[in-house]
């Protein structure tokens, strides 16, 4: 299968066209990750996002009473963006619970699609930050639950 076809059907790009996701593809690459494998640790310099095509990661942050799982996270799922956005270190780790597929996608590829497709690129960007915005309401509505106990 290419990597248009694991593309398709995904939330991220979703009302993207079959031909603008075969030019995202050619700036991903998909990578076999065994189980057990550490794909980034907390601290580490974020220069990737990743998508989870097959298999379940799981997320841990580091604290005084050690590792913690915050999540796993399975097909379909963007892992890493925060980082690779901002340079910022990682604020979690990510680890293979199973055998994955994932695709990935660079910082250094998404400046090449920005130079060479900028309205894609702009496409993609806005389609993360939708993503992104939902995330942040979730979490703001839990930290609210939270708060009201």
């Amino acid at each position: 299968m290419n990597i248009a076809d694991l593309l398709d059907g995904l939330e991220l790009v979703q009302d993207f066209s079959y031909p603008e996701l075969q030019t995202m593809a050619g700036y991903m690459s998909l990578n076999a990750v065994p189980k057990g494998s550490v794909i980034f640790e907390e601290g580490d310099l974020g220069d990737f996002m990743l998508i989870v095509v097959e298999g379940r990661i799981a997320i841990y942050k580091g604290g005084e009473h050690g590792r913690q799982l915050l999540s796993s996270e399975m097909k379909g799922r963007i892992i890493g963006e925060m980082a690779m956005i901002d340079r910022e270190r990682r604020s979690a780790s990510c680890v293979a619970e199973t055998d994955c597929e994932l695709l990935i996608l660079t910082s250094t590829n998404l400046k090449s699609l920005a130079l060479e497709h900028p309205m894609l690129a702009f496409h993609f960007m806005a389609s993360l930050a939708r993503i992104l915005s939902r995330r942040l309401r979730r979490a703001s509505g839990m930290m609210a639950d939270f708060l009201d106990r």
